[in-house]
């Protein structure tokens, strides 16, 4: 995990705008390989374990599990699609925070080797492939209930896929600064609909993907 990542995730329990403090017990450079984020108005630990962040809720002592990484979508996403969002979310300019669905997570690496300049916030499971990901990918273990705890206006884009719900859009538009793109991949039939309704303004949407930028 980014040691500054720590600015722009909110404590799972509390919400927005509480933010949590990194503990480090190990680290490269400015990436967190052991550790933990401490929330200071609830007293929460979440591990770092392998570079990646565990947001469940859990016993104390017990391991965190991570939930597949699938994701609940059903959207069969060919290696291509990586190239997609790279190119609609014009992740070869500028630099910041990308913020990647669960259903994503499997393309980060993908994704992040087109964004160099980006981080790519990868959101659910974490596979033991993982342990080699891209220098420029922090892995999040979800919650259970998948809200992506992240503080609002601090991501530059954002990608889903499917045919997400509103709730979830208006999340992810959320973590959006102002001009910040959302990408959603082979979009279902509501996709648009709840992007408009999320208060982004559609720039170009077909069967492939559709994408929305927030307004300034």
């Amino acid at each position: 995990m980014l040691l500054e990542l720590s600015e722009v995730l909110a404590c799972p329990r509390c919400g927005p705008p509480q933010v949590m403090v990194a503990v480090v017990h190990e680290s490269v450079g400015h990436r967190v390989m052991r550790g933990f984020l401490g929330c200071p108005t609830c007293d929460s630990r979440f591990p770092i374990e392998e570079r990646a962040v565990h947001l469940q809720e859990q016993e104390s002592g017990d391991r965190p599990k991570a939930p597949s990484s699938s994701g609940s979508s059903g959207v069969s996403l060919a290696a291509e699609s990586a190239m997609l969002i790279g190119a609609v979310l014009d992740l070869a300019q500028g630099s910041g925070y990308v913020l990647l669905g669960p259903e994503l997570s499997e393309m980060a690496d993908a994704v992040a080797s087109l964004a160099e300049r980006w981080e790519v916030v990868s959101l659910g499971g974490v596979r033991a492939a993982d342990a080699a990901q891209s220098a420029n990918v922090s892995r999040i273990v979800l919650p259970a209930d998948g809200s992506p705890p992240v503080l609002p206006g601090r991501f530059g884009a954002a990608a889903l896929a499917g045919d997400p719900a509103p709730d979830r859009v208006r999340q992810y538009a959320a973590a959006l600064r102002p001009l910040g793109r959302l990408a959603i991949v082979a979009p279902g039939p509501g996709s648009v609909g709840a992007m408009r309704e999320a208060g982004l303004d559609l720039m170009a949407g077909d069967e492939r993907v559709a994408v929305a930028s927030r307004r300034s």
